[in-house]
């Protein structure tokens, strides 16, 4: 593919896509928060409203061809039969001018052909539960304008498996006096069937004809390229009481040079439609009306932007690099947005079945934490909530589904808890969450004995310290973070070293809470905790040259220099560093060599090498080929905890290095947008390693935990203004190139600008630092050089700007 694939226009927020063949699909998301979309460069794409998984509006194939399809298609016919659509795809006649523009909430597609120019942008509106479609022509001459979507019963499992029975169960209908159709299934027998949203499209403008059926619009043996009815120039007015639904309008218009016409189409939901059909019908037609007024779908999109300024709004940079500055201050946090929505559910990959990993949407909260408080402080509460009373939580649970919990217990999900406690008391300054009762889990999983937060918290030490092994490590249980690491513990005796670097952590920083709080028992305790975890893992953990990775069921280290295969794995290494494990030297020595042993050129493999498979092995550590996923890919997310290893070490270049080969559009330009194939703006989950003969292809993008990680990993570390209880360090870790950068975040209400001076030419360390002109002072601590500067709370406090300068060295 050529550079000219894609640009940026960071000024406007939005990338550029000047082709609608990408070699996958690049999506989009759209949302108020209710009603959700997911749209590609060429149109593809699906609408639901709160589960993808049992609340679906519309159809869409995953890994099925004809790819990325169907969507939001608008057929532009002519009078001579020629046919194209604006967003490229489902057409064979192309348009001859055409870009894709995605930006935050807002997908627009821009295309030309014989003299017809056309614009189509898709929003959902923060006010209504309705996908805007805003279409505007310009041109000269006749034209019958179609937009279809292909409506879908609503559990998408269970109409893959079943959808030949469910088609008996729906109707379409069509409201003349509102110009509108509709389309309600009722599956019977299902605990959802009375939340099951009413689905309705409709127009601002006269519509001619219009149909229901899918297999009237399409036609038999035909598809979304060339549908019967755009075929025939009208629709059939079909409407349905079994089959097949779709929503299919056409407008017919007479276009006048110089004189440009407007059509909006509406695709909303109303939820809950069978609870009182009569207020749902009343709903839809108040909603049609609001939109149908003069001014009213610009209202939306001004409300639209204007949520997405402020929340981009809360950090801001200034960088010598502008791919790293784009990826920062805006690509990345949108990201973030979207994971904290839909953790690993649905993406162009992921079909919306998965349900909320704990651990996934823990993690994801962090980087909406530091923008958002109180966002993350409601995460927080919905995570309590799905803690046992012996302190483990569930593995994965689902917001509407009701589906039974993931039960398996593992050595990892209830400690990120802690992290997201502390960032959040950090951020806001308010510790009063910490006494806010919420319910445990009961032996029935359900809501049982209410505890205050601290006690929630509290019993994520007490848990781990009741499932230690024989070397005083945590117990790996059904995994760690690596779900497939539990096949070194299949007998109960395994012991997880990154699980017990994560206790190390948890245990500093519930004890720093503590103090905060009064609780000066509770800290003591946990510091002896820690002090006996980090003692355990010194003992036995090292391997002579980096961090083993776990000991299997017999004590036998699992990624020590003695292991033929995962003789070195990435985590250990950098949450040797993120826990203050061992020597400074230690940690330096470990990363050396993650860095020797996995460095690809375009990010660190997880392990090296990579286990053989089958058939070669009867009972393997995966059965991911070597190069794929756990076993030896590039796991995205565990990069970003070797990025923030090596700014804490005060590391610039390599910090940066790590962070930069990973950007995707430079992952795009070293192996090729074909083999690569995800979005440039998008971080991937893992990337095909070396090892494997498809290396560089991005296999999951958009929801993947290193979206969350690498927004922390960047504003936190490398730029370095992160939040503490006792107010916000400054540790800047850049390269010696850099002679500085600006940045500004929002700290408990005071908006702080930073100026970074590195006229020294160093890495890390800061020399001096002033806060509106009075010099801070900067303690020297042998111990941690790379430390920065704190500026606390009390000097911030009550005040809505503060200017603060520093110079490294």
């Amino acid at each position: 593919m050529s550079e000219a694939l894609y640009t940026f226009d960071d000024a406007a927020r939005v990338v550029r896509i000047h082709r609608h063949d990408t070699p996958g699909a690049w999506i989009n998301y759209l949302s108020n928060g209710e009603l959700h979309a997911l749209v590609s460069q060429a149109g593809g794409g699906l609408l639901w409203w709160r589960s993808p998984s049992v609340f679906r509006l519309t159809r869409y194939r995953f890994r099925h061809l004809p790819a990325d399809a169907p969507g939001f298609y608008v057929y532009l016919r002519r009078p001579d039969g020629s046919v194209w659509s604006p967003s490229g795809r489902p057409c064979t006649l192309l348009p001859s001018r055409f870009c894709a523009e995605h930006r935050p909430g807002r997908t627009a597609f821009r295309a030309e052909r014989d003299g017809l120019a056309a614009s189509l942008e898709l929003f959902i509106c923060p006010d209504h539960d309705a996908l805007v479609w805003d279409l505007e022509l310009s041109g000269e001459g006749e034209l019958s304008v179609f937009a279809y979507a292909e409506w879908s019963q609503p559990h998408w499992e269970l109409d893959f498996k079943f959808g030949y029975y469910f088609q008996c169960m729906l109707h379409t209908g069509w409201e003349a006096d509102e110009q509108c159709a509709w389309f309600l299934p009722h599956r019977s027998g299902t605990p959802l069937v009375s939340e099951t949203p009413l689905s309705w499209f409709a127009c601002d403008a006269p519509v001619a004809d219009f149909d229901t059926s899918r297999d009237a619009f399409i036609g038999p043996y035909r598809d979304e390229r060339d549908p019967l009815a755009v075929a025939r120039g009208q629709c059939s007015n079909s409407v349905i009481e079994c089959g097949e639904p779709c929503a299919a309008l056409r407008v017919p218009l007479v276009l006048q040079r110089g004189q440009p016409r407007r059509l909006r189409f509406f695709l909303g939901a109303v939820g809950h439609a069978l609870r009182d059909w009569e207020a749902t019908v009343a709903k839809r037609r108040a909603t049609l009306a609001a939109l149908r007024q003069p001014g009213a779908v610009e209202e939306q999109r001004a409300k639209l932007d204007a949520w997405w300024d402020r929340h981009l709004a809360r950090f801001a940079a200034s960088l010598p690099l502008p791919e790293a500055q784009r990826m920062i201050t805006i690509w990345n946090p949108v990201g973030s947005v979207h994971t904290a929505r839909y953790s690993r559910s649905i993406s162009a990959q992921a079909t919306g079945e998965r349900a909320f990993g704990f651990r996934d949407t823990t993690q994801d909260a962090l980087a909406i934490t530091y923008r958002d408080p109180s966002w993350g402080l409601a995460i927080l509460r919905q995570q309590l909530r799905h803690q046992f009373a012996d302190g483990h939580t569930v593995h994965e649970y689902n917001l509407w589904e009701r589906r039974p919990f993931g039960l398996t217990v593992h050595s990892d999900e209830h400690h990120w808890l802690a992290m997201l406690a502390y960032a959040i008391a950090a951020e806001s300054g308010d510790l009063g969450f910490l006494d806010e009762p919420v319910p445990f889990l009961g032996p029935d999983c359900k809501p049982a004995e209410s505890a205050p937060v601290w006690e929630h918290l509290r019993r994520i030490v007490s848990f781990t310290e009741s499932h230690l092994g024989a070397h005083g490590l945590p117990l790996t249980l059904h995994s760690d973070w690596n779900d497939i690491i539990g096949r070194f513990a299949r007998q109960g005796r395994g012991e997880s070293v990154f699980a017990g670097q994560q206790h190390v952590i948890t245990c500093r920083l519930l004890a720093e809470l503590a103090r905060a709080s009064g609780r000066e028992a509770d800290a003591a305790w946990f510091d002896d905790c820690r002090r006996r975890q980090v003692q355990a893992l010194e003992t036995h953990a090292w391997d002579g040259a980096w961090w083993r990775r776990a000991f299997d069921d017999d004590g036998t280290p699992v990624g020590a220099a003695s292991c033929a295969f995962g003789r070195i794995f990435l985590n250990p290494q950098s949450w040797a560093v993120l826990s203050g494990i061992g020597t400074l030297e230690q940690r330096r020595r470990g990363m050396d060599e993650a860095g020797a042993a996995l460095d690809t050129g375009f990010g660190l493999k997880l392990l090296h090498p990579g286990f053989a498979t089958y058939p070669q092995v009867r009972d393997p550590f995966s059965g991911y080929m070597p190069g794929t996923g756990e076993n030896g890919a590039i796991f995205c997310h565990a990069n970003t905890w070797a990025v923030i290893a090596e700014a804490l070490l005060g590391r610039g270049e390599r910090a940066w290095k790590y962070y930069l080969q990973l950007l995707p559009e430079r992952v795009i330009a070293k192996v090729g947008a074909e083999r690569y194939t995800g979005e440039p703006y998008a971080w991937a989950s893992t990337i095909i390693g070396p090892e494997n003969n498809r290396a560089g292809w991005a296999t999951i993008t958009q929801s993947t935990g290193t979206v969350a990680w690498m927004d922390v990993a960047a504003t936190q570390y490398l730029l370095g203004l992160r939040a503490e209880l006792a107010g916000l360090r400054i540790a800047p870790c850049i390269p010696r190139s850099w002679p500085g950068f600006t940045a500004e975040r929002v700290f408990r209400g005071c908006r702080v600008r930073l100026e970074v001076d590195n006229r020294a030419g160093v890495e890390s360390g800061v020399r001096r630092a002033w806060l509106d002109g009075e010099e801070l002072p900067c303690p020297c601590d042998p111990a941690q050089p790379c430390a920065g500067v704190l500026v606390p709370a009390a000097r911030l406090q009550g005040r809505s700007r503060a200017e603060l300068r520093v110079e490294l060295g």
